[in-house]
């Protein structure tokens, strides 16, 4: 039995990871491409009649506002199978993508945030480069 030639292992490790970063890069710039039309238009109440692209979105976004830290928590519609974006940003403005959590995840906390502004947040389910399913948008309500 031949065992692989040093050099040739860590080739294969570096491929590995460009392949998993580019993924990642894409899953990013969908989900930016996503949000950025999402958040021109005025919010709507979704049609229940139209399928979603790639799957089901996730369900009972909501979230504890804890002043300088917020946790959400989804119920995942794919069982585990696919990973999530998680998008926000302050109330009224474009939402960025914040972070990506893995599959069968189902809670990010964001931290660092000011107690004095109001944020809004949605969670993408992504079913593949160009599948993906956006949750409804929940959002904080604090007073001044």
């Amino acid at each position: 039995m031949m065992t692989p030639a040093p050099g040739r292992s860590r080739v294969v490790v570096v491929v590995a990871v460009v392949a998993v970063v580019v993924a990642l890069a894409a899953m990013l710039g969908v989900g930016l491409l996503l949000l950025d039309r999402r958040s021109a238009a005025p919010p709507t109440v979704p049609d229940s009649s139209t399928q979603p692209q790639g799957g089901a979105p996730p369900a009972d976004l909501a979230l504890r506002d804890d002043r300088s830290t917020i946790t959400l928590t989804w119920v995942d519609p794919a069982d585990g199978l696919v990973p999530f974006m998680v998008a926000g940003g302050r109330a009224g403005q474009a939402l960025g993508v914040m972070a990506t959590v893995g599959p069968g995840e189902t809670s990010y906390t964001v931290n660092g945030l000011n107690s004095r502004v109001d944020y809004c947040f949605t969670v993408l389910a992504v079913y593949g480069t160009d599948q993906f399913a956006t949750s409804s948008q929940v959002c904080t309500s604090r007073e001044g």
